[in-house]
């Protein structure tokens, strides 16, 4: 069973590590500097703490979504769950993939235009999402080794060879903040809303029938913490990373600064193996959640089965447009939507894990702390 755990634990983090992941650690600690564990534990609360909390908020709702964000009135377990999941998909993580992508590529083959790799990676994730989405798991499990492997290889190697600090420019309180900002971007609390029922269904299966709900809650609790562990330590070796190198990465683009660090510390031909790890691994997330963002709009819509097809190319064909802003341009209209909608998430999160039945306080503080969110942000 302890080894069943591990493996489950590993799975998790598989899961909620996807494209952004192995971005805005590098560049909080690119930033921050000297005071790169400010910025971490900013992440640390942002990126692992509340994501956690979404996940084990929802199983308290029997794993619904739609049951959750019900308790909040006006239709919200509709829109809320739209909003959400268009964000996830290709208004948000499904064109930041492409463009994370095609920062390890760009390193390795710098005169290929960007609308060119979207347009082929984009009609790729529509093909792939169309016809056989079974090879995802089969892409998944070939390359998360790769890319773990790869990864900390980069780490230790970085580690040892590490060059002092630099000062930072930022406060101690500036670099908390922007951690904290920093994480929202990651996305991973609004994935754990749409992934906590995956996450007990997959440990359910791996238990004995008759298992009780008490031992898959702990189960899966003792799971989650391990791929929560595996994340922070991965989180915090990247900030540092960005911290210690951040006059080799500065002056790249952010989706950039791995594959180029990459280069810096192990060579040319290292490029192209964690290049590659980023593409799949971009290709396997961005597919998953195209699919999983049209398949909500199909249903919600109530369209036959054979116009699935049309919305996945719709999906598809948004998520090339907005890939195009580049990972800069959909990070700057993404910050402000997140900024807004983020703290009542977090409250509404925090009440319900604590409170699973409705409550007028629940809806009053969500509802709230959004408007005093929108208004200190309009003075």
């Amino acid at each position: 069973m302890h080894t069943s755990i591990f493996i489950l634990g590993f799975s998790i983090f598989a899961m909620f590590f996807g494209s952004g992941n192995l971005v805005f650690p590098m560049k909080i600690g690119s930033a921050c500097l000297g005071h790169w564990s400010l910025g971490f534990l900013g992440l640390l609360i942002s990126g692992i703490i509340i994501p956690f909390a979404g996940v084990f908020a929802i199983k308290r709702y029997q794993g619904s979504y739609d049951r959750f964000f019900e308790e909040l009135g006006f239709g919200a377990n509709i829109i809320i769950p739209l909003i959400l999941l268009s964000l996830l998909g290709s208004f948000g993580v499904v064109p930041r993939c492409i463009t994370v992508a095609f920062g390890g590529f760009h390193v390795l083959e710098p005169h290929i235009p960007l609308w060119i790799f979207s347009a082929i990676f984009a009609f790729t994730c529509f093909l792939v999402g169309l016809k056989d989405t079974s090879m995802l798991n089969i892409i998944g499990k070939f390359m998360t080794p790769i890319k773990l492997g790869t990864l900390s290889l980069i780490i230790i190697v970085g580690v040892i060879k590490a060059p002092p600090f630099l000062s930072s420019p930022h406060s101690i309180e500036s670099a908390f903040e922007l951690g904290l900002i920093e994480g929202y971007q990651i996305m991973d609390l609004i994935a754990g809303f749409f992934f906590s029922a995956l996450i007990f269904k997959h440990v359910e299966q791996q238990c004995a029938k008759n298992t009780s709900s008490k031992v898959i809650f702990w189960t899966s609790a003792k799971a989650s913490f391990i791929g929560a562990t595996v994340i922070a330590l991965a989180y915090g070796s990247l900030v540092y990373l960005g911290a210690t190198y951040s006059s080799v990465i500065q002056s790249v683009s952010p989706t950039e600064m791995l594959p180029t660090l990459t280069k810096h510390l192990l060579g040319h031909y290292s490029t192209f193996i964690i290049a590659l790890a980023m593409g799949f691994s971009c290709l396997t997330t961005a597919t998953a959640l195209n699919n999983l963002y049209a398949s909500f709009l199909h249903k919600t819509l109530k369209l036959k089965d054979k116009n699935f097809s049309y919305i996945l190319a719709i999906t598809s064909g948004i998520s090339f447009i907005l890939s195009l802003l580049d990972f800069t341009g959909i990070s700057a209209f993404l910050t402000p939507i997140l900024v807004i909608i983020y703290p009542g998430l977090i409250v509404f999160t925090i009440m319900s894990l604590i409170y699973p039945h409705p409550h007028i306080l629940k809806k009053l503080a969500f509802y709230g702390t959004t408007a005093a969110v929108i208004i200190l942000k309009l003075i």
